[in-house]
């Protein structure tokens, strides 16, 4: 590292720790502001948010693309001296729906609430704790007078969370003039910052359909009937351990696919009656190398069999529209925008995490199928706590990803 670029850095590093409070700040707006999909699906009120308070700080250019004015994806621009390579931070605005589990949070979910060093609410690690610290390590560079000869991209985007059609999907083809995307989902499951993650999985959801006899239940000790829902819980006991698909293990960690089984299930009509129809629905997550035909060749062979065996069975399959096959997507090691990655890393956090593999989907195939080369999972939290009640996020790791993502800008775009 040269005397200039150590410079630069240490007027990063002041700026950011004088505005540690503003950071956690605007960290807890985020949270407040209810972008949960479903129910509501509309980010009108964060990108406006962002948009406001994008403005006061003078950072750039802004522009919103979208389908409709419900589901809008935010950007900045923040122009470079030119003649260097352009970086995009990525991150979503959306969150997971607080569901079932209100009864189990111990704060309000939409109220950040600090305890023992972390952030509680919805979305505090998924992700807005990164879009904040992205925010904040471009007002870094720009206060500071940190040259960039590329420019500084932040991609704030919709609709993650239920598969990307209305957000990154239909985003990335109007992305222009970007050599290399990172995107700051929570890179840790048992600490913060365990690793780079080079691949994210894809997702691949179906439904199992059983119809069975629907009739009056007094009579099933009289008159034969095929009960849908009993039939379908032996279904749902054996896929794990009986569906055959093709894959070889990454070998970053040795990871293969994950099959979830019974994410949501619905069957039966009433008491009294005889259920006709149960259906439960999978979650699998696919490694680099898996297709969608290999997925559905399996999945018919394993009913085929499933059939023969039982000559009362009357089972189909199918695959969720917008989450029928979210590719899977995996940068090359070698890539530039990994080396400064390690290089933030090992400054801020003594360390350089190792490569790995994320064990979720991402919005990164959408980039990375369009010939952008994009990194999956490098921010703060731990992907632990997402989706579930009392997410969290460490106040520390936020702190670091805005330190680690201004100095991953100086290095790739400068």
């Amino acid at each position: 590292m040269t005397a200039t670029t150590t410079t630069h850095t240490e007027l990063i590093d002041g700026y950011l720790d004088a505005g540690r409070d503003e950071l956690i700040e605007l960290v807890e707006q985020l949270i407040a502001i209810d972008s949960q999909i479903p129910p509501h699906a509309d980010e009108r009120a964060i990108v406006a948010f962002l948009s406001e308070r994008l403005t006061e700080f003078g950072l750039g250019e802004l522009s919103v693309i979208g389908p409709s004015e419900e589901r809008p994806s935010l950007f900045l621009r923040m122009r470079g001296s030119g003649g260097g390579r352009t970086l995009m931070l990525n991150g979503h605005t959306d969150t997971k729906p607080v569901g079932e589990a209100r009864g189990l949070w111990t704060t309000e979910p939409l109220d950040a609430t600090h305890r023992d060093g972390n952030i509680y609410g919805l979305g505090a690690t998924d992700m807005k704790a990164a879009v904040a610290a992205m925010i904040f390590a471009a007002r870094a560079i720009k206060e500071t007078g940190t040259p960039l000869r590329g420019d500084l991209v932040i991609g704030m985007i919709a609709d993650e969370e239920a598969g990307a059609q209305l957000g990154a999907k239909y985003v990335a083809p109007f992305v222009e003039d970007v050599d290399a995307i990172l995107i700051g989902e929570p890179s840790g499951w048992e600490h913060d910052w365990q690793g780079i993650h080079l691949v994210s999985r894809g997702v691949c959801c179906f439904r199992v359909i059983v119809t069975g006899t629907q009739m009056h239940s007094s009579l099933s000790d009289r008159m034969p009937s095929v009960n849908a829902s009993l039939k379908l819980a032996e279904l749902m006991t054996r896929i794990g351990s009986e569906l055959e698909l093709p894959f070889t293990a990454h070998p970053l960690g040795g990871v293969g696919p994950t099959l979830n089984t019974g994410v949501m299930l619905d069957g039966g009509t009433f008491f009294g009656v005889v259920p006709g129809r149960a259906e439960f629905a999978c979650d699998l997550r696919t490694v680099p190398g898996m297709t969608k035909q290999q997925v559905a060749e399996g999945i018919e062979r394993w009913l085929e069999g499933c059939r023969a065996a039982d000559p009362e069975l009357v089972v189909e399959y199918s695959f969720e529209p917008g989450l029928d096959w979210i590719p899977w997507s995996e940068m090359d090691a070698e890539h530039p925008l990994v080396a400064a990655t390690q290089a933030a890393a090992l400054d801020v956090l003594g360390e350089a995490p190792p490569l790995a593999v994320f064990p979720g989907g991402t919005d990164a195939p959408w980039y990375s199928e369009l010939g952008i080369p994009t990194l999956p999972s490098f921010g703060p939290g731990v992907l632990t706590c997402a989706h579930g009640p009392n997410e969290y996020v460490s106040v520390e790791s936020v702190h670091q990803a805005a330190r680690m993502y201004a100095r991953i800008a100086v290095d790739f775009c400068g």
